[in-house]
């Protein structure tokens, strides 16, 4: 039997960079919508979970097609709550099947692709990987440039004690970082090891415009422009 691939879309209520952020308007609908709507549309994903504690955002996605099989207890939505132990919530609340695959879509990536998917799914199977995590290429921002910075506002490299003066950027190795959109996982690897991170997680490189993350107001008006300039990603 072919092994299904569910979506879990995380959204709680509470947020202190923007408030009520998942519901947010986003080129004219909610921002969580954009991720239920990928889910959906989607042909590989057979099933959307969105846990939530928040009942209205419960009630915008019903209307949007998702499934809510339960409202998340309060301790699984503060600040202090990992994602780990939501999804793990997830999949015995709703008894999931252990063959099957899971992929983890935050409502605060919703400029995905589904080429992008496509693409992510292609390696995970080709690889027979476990796990794999969506990544962008870092440029000025690479290791080698960033820092640590003390209260008196001086800088401290973070990988060693000699400043980059002379490093060009060209000529330095390339680093990758996770970019939010996509967490794919079998199900019976995330409960034996709960994470995404592990020696033999795979990657794939990711659309660039779904690097940004709605984490602020700047950045939801910078989505809009992106939508706005580029169009709806579907």
């Amino acid at each position: 039997m072919e092994k299904k691939i569910i979506s879990i879309i995380t959204a709680r209520g509470g947020s202190k960079g923007i408030i009520n952020k998942n519901i947010k308007p986003l080129f004219g609908e909610p921002l969580i919508s954009w991720s239920i709507k990928f889910a959906l549309e989607n042909k590989h994903i057979s099933d959307c979970i969105v846990t939530t504690d928040s009942y209205e955002i419960a009630k915008i996605s019903e209307e949007y097609g998702a499934r809510i099989p339960f409202i998340r207890d309060k301790e699984l939505a503060t600040d202090e709550a990992k994602t780990t132990d939501v999804i793990l919530d997830v999949i015995k609340r709703c008894a999931l099947n252990t063959n099957d695959v899971f992929v983890l879509l935050e409502p605060t990536s919703p400029y995905r692709l589904h080429k992008s998917f496509e693409k992510c799914k292609k390696i995970f199977e080709k690889n027979k990987l476990r796990k794999i995590v969506s990544v962008q290429e870092n440029i000025s921002s690479s290791f080698r440039f960033q820092f640590f910075r003390n209260q008196d506002t001086t800088l401290n490299p973070v990988i060693s004690t000699n400043f980059p003066n002379s490093i060009r950027r060209q000529d330095i190795e390339k680093s990758f970082s996770l970019d939010g959109s996509f967490y794919m996982s079998y199900i019976s690897d995330f409960i034996n090891h709960p994470g995404f991170l592990e020696k033999e997680t795979g990657s794939f490189l990711n659309d660039y415009f779904s690097s940004f993350e709605i984490d602020s107001e700047d950045d939801l008006r910078l989505m809009q422009a992106i939508f706005s300039s580029i169009g709806t990603p579907f």
